[in-house]
């Protein structure tokens, strides 16, 4: 009996700890405990809220005559003007606030589009002046950092069919994985009215119940599986040597990078797409989603890691050419 009580306050004691958050960041402290799946930890993964970001999609941005498609290097680059698409007319604004505002009541962490965008005028003038040109999305991504995109369709226009001459408005929701940019949720709903403000909130504070369950249900797979990102290493021109090559371990330095995937994945868990003797590229690379000092990890400093093991066992310098949020691309640049 007196074991039993002894127990029982010590698995009070362990879920009491449980239940803090951390302050700011409005994401349940976890940097403290393992990520198994295992019983002691189904509380915080529970709790676990992904930040959320809220943006309009292309088509309404083309729609807005916020997105052109220019040529460069022979390939299609989308030219996106978020700041454009928000001032061009009051109901933009207003729809992104609306379902940003849902969010913030149910206490997730969340990035304001408008603010963010404020601030990428100046990294957008040290990306010119080191010659680094970057899309609007990707920018904004990576000055955002959320783990989750909700991206924005709407139509607001008169309904043909109404006597009254009332308005229909139609909208999409479709979330996004920040990481992958694969959408894992999609909800679209239409009303009538005639004030797109309240037609508007009010539609979206009743579409919440469907999108949250799908949203805390992504999420909590990322806490436990870890994050998804693509790798690829390649080699720079006119190099000696190539992957094939071996290295100062003794092993080719495609050996070193393969070993290096089965330990620094979540269980190992990846997919080797090409394999020559120039480039090796992964996709569904899991990693953790905290660091060993139970900060937020991220593709970059994974890559970063990565970088100074290789260095330091094979003697090869590397470049972190990481540019999304999940794409990882390190090129062997010499001895």
């Amino acid at each position: 009996m007196k074991k039993q009580i002894i127990l029982l306050m010590g698995l009070c004691i362990l879920f009491a700890g449980c239940n803090g958050r951390t302050q700011g960041s409005k994401l349940t402290n976890y940097g403290n405990l393992t990520e198994e799946e295992d019983n002691t930890i189904v509380n915080v993964i529970e709790q676990a809220k992904p930040t959320i970001m809220v943006i309009p999609s292309d088509k309404l941005l083309q729609q807005y005559d916020a997105l052109q498609v220019v040529t460069k290097n022979g390939a299609n680059v989308y030219v996106r003007d978020y700041a454009k698409y928000l001032l061009d007319n009051p109901n933009n604004k207003i729809a992104i606030s609306a379902i940003q505002n849902e969010f913030v009541q149910m206490q997730y962490p969340l990035t304001d589009l408008e603010q963010t965008l404020k601030s990428l005028s100046n990294k957008q003038a040290h990306n010119l002046a080191d010659e680094v040109e970057q899309d609007a999305k990707t920018l904004l991504l990576q000055t955002a950092s959320p783990d989750i995109i909700i991206e924005l369709d709407y139509d607001f226009k008169m309904n043909a069919t109404d006597p009254n001459f009332s308005k229909k408005l139609i909208y999409t929701l479709s979330a996004f994985d920040s990481y992958t940019n694969k959408a894992f949720s999609t909800k679209t709903n239409s009303c009538n009215g005639s004030d797109f403000s309240e037609l508007f909130s009010k539609s979206i504070h009743k579409e919440m119940k469907n999108i949250l369950p799908e949203v805390n249900e992504y999420f909590k797979d990322i806490v436990v599986h870890g994050r998804e990102i693509t790798v690829r290493f390649s080699v720079k021109k006119g190099l000696s040597f190539n992957l094939s090559s071996e290295s100062i371990t003794g092993d080719t330095y495609s050996d070193w990078i393969m070993d290096y995937m089965d330990t620094h994945t979540k269980k190992g868990t990846y997919k080797l797409q090409n394999n020559t003797d120039y480039e090796l590229y992964f996709t569904n690379v899991r990693i953790s989603t905290l660091r060993p000092d139970g900060t937020q990890n991220s593709a970059y400093n994974w890559a970063r890691e990565l970088i100074k093991e290789m260095k330091n066992d094979c003697g090869v310098k590397c470049s972190n050419k990481v540019q999304g949020l999940g794409d990882v691309h390190i090129m062997l640049k010499g001895m």
